[in-house]
């Protein structure tokens, strides 16, 4: 366990408004003292563990660092679960899973995602999918309302549209979906302007996979529209040179 005495003063210190003269006059120490303790330089002296987290108002377990390390496991060891269940085919298993995390985790953007994955997994009767299906559009709605992850809520707000298609909003599924940024503005697109050497050549290699799913997959629904199988064969070349550029 990596101790992290000194990033836990420092936040316990500002969030209760302390400057490090006045934790350090409480201690009988100099405040030099407590800003190498926070600079990670050095730690305090055992004896000086409780009197410093009765101050602050901590146990000295969460002056350690003790709690988030077990919190993370605990986190780790739930996600891991989700991962072997969803691995199995056991969704109603993953629903309790995420509801129990959550209320340990409130919020935490990862465990809605899986739980609304889970939720659409679940099955059923029709009227038993649908109840689900409208349940996973809450926890959705939720994440983009709250989640601060760009990504997360990028993919949220694409995934939502097939959910509200799915139940028979049709309408709402297209609203949502004109909502999505197009092509040309894509993470992608804009790094690779901006970004020089190594991690440039990264992101526009990373870029054409999901290129060549978007290129086949219009180019397929050209092939239906227009019932032309043409397309298809274009769709094939092009798979076929970008998969080649991927690969070298």
């Amino acid at each position: 366990m990596n101790l992290s005495i000194g990033a836990n003063i420092k936040r316990i210190r500002i969030e209760k408004n302390l400057t490090q003269e006045e934790v350090a006059a409480h201690l009988g120490i100099s405040f030099q003292a407590i800003s190498k303790w926070e600079r990670g330089d050095g730690y305090p002296d055992i004896e000086m563990l409780p009197p410093l987290a009765n101050y602050l108002g901590i146990t000295v377990d969460e002056l350690l660092g003790a709690g988030e390390y077990e919190k993370k496991n605990r986190y780790d060891k739930i996600n891991a679960e989700w991962q072997s269940n969803n691995k199995n085919g056991l969704n109603a298993e993953n629903v309790e899973l995420m509801r129990c995390a959550l209320r340990q985790f409130p919020n935490d953007a990862l465990l809605l995602v899986q739980l609304s994955t889970s939720l659409e997994k679940i099955d059923g009767t029709d009227r038993e999918k649908e109840k689900y299906l409208r349940e996973s559009i809450a926890v959705q709605e939720q994440i983009i309302n709250y989640c601060g992850d760009c990504e997360v809520r990028g993919a949220t707000l694409y995934n939502i549209c097939f959910a509200y298609w799915k139940i028979g909003e049709h309408e709402k599924a297209i609203e949502q979906a004109k909502k999505l940024p197009n092509l040309y503005k894509s993470r992608e697109n804009a790094l690779s302007y901006f970004l020089t050497g190594d991690e440039k050549n990264k992101v526009s290699r990373d870029a054409l996979e999901p290129l060549v799913w978007g290129i086949t997959h219009h180019l397929t629904v050209l092939a239906e529209t227009e019932n032309n199988p043409d397309y298809l064969k274009k769709a094939e070349k092009i798979k076929a040179i970008l998969f080649e550029t991927i690969i070298l």
